[in-house]
């Protein structure tokens, strides 16, 4: 099993990047909470604009990051109205949150 530390860069990198494809102009938060055994890790968004269109513009970025990781975690995508705000307190995984 991979260290938390190791565990915690590789969640810091994927919201990150994450941020960055998608836009920072274009969101209001993402979070990306890491579960350490089975290294999946859940990335939730919430976007200034929640259309079809452009959920669709940022499944595409986030694919494209799913692809990059793709031999260091599995990645699961979520559409989300506001970020959970204490998901770092009560969480015992690695977790970034961008807001």
């Amino acid at each position: 099993m991979a260290g938390v530390n190791e565990l915690q860069l590789l969640t810091t990198s994927i919201g990150e990047f994450a941020v960055d494809a998608i836009g920072r102009e274009t969101i209001n938060g993402l979070q990306v909470v890491m579960e350490a055994v089975d290294r999946l890790g859940h990335v939730s968004i919430a976007l200034k604009d929640n259309s079809d269109a452009e959920q669709k513009r940022v499944l595409r970025e986030l694919f494209d990051i799913e692809r990059m990781y793709y031999d260091e975690a599995a990645l699961a995508f979520q559409f989300i109205h506001e970020l959970e705000p204490d998901i770092a307190a009560k969480a015992n995984v690695p977790v970034y949150c961008y807001a």
